[in-house]
């Protein structure tokens, strides 16, 4: 599933912060904004995040300011532009399949607020600058650990073009949360080190433990858990991924890391593991049913599986069903004339035969419901197709029409 960590922008936060000011909320705004000189204080970081990282000379982007009351009027307007459907289907679409609960109404308006109460500034890819929210929380330390994690982002930009190749994964957001992963851990290994005097082994370790318990106490008032895990992934699998390179061996086993991110959650998950996990390819699904309308297709991947199966079960069940994952797409579409009736089409590929098994009969168990609000009552009906390691899931998918079915 598309994510809304990283996945079109880089993003800075104040919600979670202990010692080290974990840096984990959504920089996602746009808008009108004035050119300015940059604080020196971000100047003067970007002198560091060059040393640190060999960033070739001159690396000091621009700086834009934006009005702290026009941010959440800004917010919504890059979300609008740069989601591949509107917030409000995206929310609704989730609610659907069973990652939240409740009244997708009025979720989209939390999520502003979350977002818009967590910004200090973030950087920009596609203008390679640093956006700057005008106040005086900017110019404080709080400020330098922000300044010094976005600054690494643009650092990323000029030496591995990540946050551009970012923009480009649309199409898998299973990719693109884990290469976001990447992109976050080395940013909060960065702001860490600098701010950190004599980096030690216990001082690594007590960062990733830090990071892993302010994630758990973040929960935002009307965000519903999906969002809030999705959050805080990139920054503690993103960290622990990089913190394990870092030890193993330095920043040139960062830098690989940078360079070719793993291509899905479950290699970032499981480094150990050999090979790569597959890939199932749209064309592998139905196509769109006549009179209906595509909502999105894409791959939900290790996380998202264990995250849904996790809405059901517990975390440990869960989690061991979803590691045999080996690639995945989904197709969820709507009725044109019934706006009420939506259908789900579902291929997922296994490690082995067994964990395809155990997949199935769990998801036989508790996809109904999950899925409880794709149809009308009465109206949603499954067909389950296990061959192999391959699993194929059909949800209230109406017959193709004559026109669809293959010629005999």
């Amino acid at each position: 599933m598309f994510s809304y960590e990283e996945s079109n922008w880089s993003r800075a936060s104040r919600a979670m912060r202990r010692k080290y000011n974990t840096v984990l909320g959504s920089l996602l705004l746009a808008g009108a904004a004035l050119a300015a000189p940059c604080p020196p204080a971000i100047t003067a970081i970007a002198g560091q995040v060059a040393k640190l990282r060999d960033v070739p000379a001159p690396f000091s982007p621009p700086c834009r300011l934006i009005a702290p009351g026009a941010l959440r009027a800004a917010l919504d307007r890059k979300l609008r532009r740069d989601l591949p459907v509107a917030p409000e289907l995206y929310i609704e679409a989730l609610a659907r399949l069973g990652f939240i609960e409740g009244e997708p109404g009025p979720v989209y308006s939390h999520l502003l607020d979350f977002y818009a109460s967590q910004v200090l500034g973030y950087y920009e890819p596609d203008g390679d600058e640093m956006v700057v929210v005008n106040t005086p929380a900017a110019a404080r330390a709080e400020g330098d650990l922000v300044w010094a994690h976005e600054l690494e982002h643009a650092a990323q930009e000029h030496r591995f073009h990540l946050p551009s190749r970012l923009l480009a994964m649309r199409g898998d957001g299973d990719e693109q949360r884990a290469a976001s992963a990447i992109a976050e851990g080395e940013a909060m290994l960065v702001m860490f080190v600098l701010n950190t005097p004599g980096v030690t082994p216990e001082a690594l370790a007590l960062a990733e433990t830090a990071v892993r318990e302010q994630a758990r106490e973040l929960a935002p008032s009307g965000v519903p858990k999906y969002f809030v895990a999705d959050l805080a992934f990139p920054y503690t699998a993103g960290f622990a991924a990089v913190l394990r390179a870092y030890r193993a061996g330095g920043w040139p086993a960062v830098d690989r890391l940078l360079a070719h991110p793993p291509a899905s959650t479950a290699a970032l998950l499981h480094p150990d593991r050999p090979g790569v996990p597959g890939t199932v390819p749209a064309g592998a699904l139905p196509p769109v049913p006549d009179g209906w309308q595509e909502v999105f297709t894409d791959s939900v991947g290790e996380w998202g599986l264990a995250f849904l199966l996790g809405r059901r079960l517990g975390k440990v069940e869960a989690d061991a069903l979803a590691s045999g994952w080996d690639g995945d797409r989904l197709r969820l579409v709507r009725d044109r004339a019934r706006p009420d009736r939506w259908a789900v089409a579902w291929r997922l590929a296994c490690r082995t035969v067994q964990a395809r098994q155990s997949l199935e009969e769990a998801m036989q168990r508790n996809l109904p419901a999950l899925f409880a609000h794709l149809a009308p009552p009465g109206q949603l009906r499954f067909t389950w197709v296990g061959a192999g390691r391959t699993l194929e899931v059909l949800a209230a998918w109406p017959p193709p029409s004559p026109r669809q079915r293959s010629p005999s």
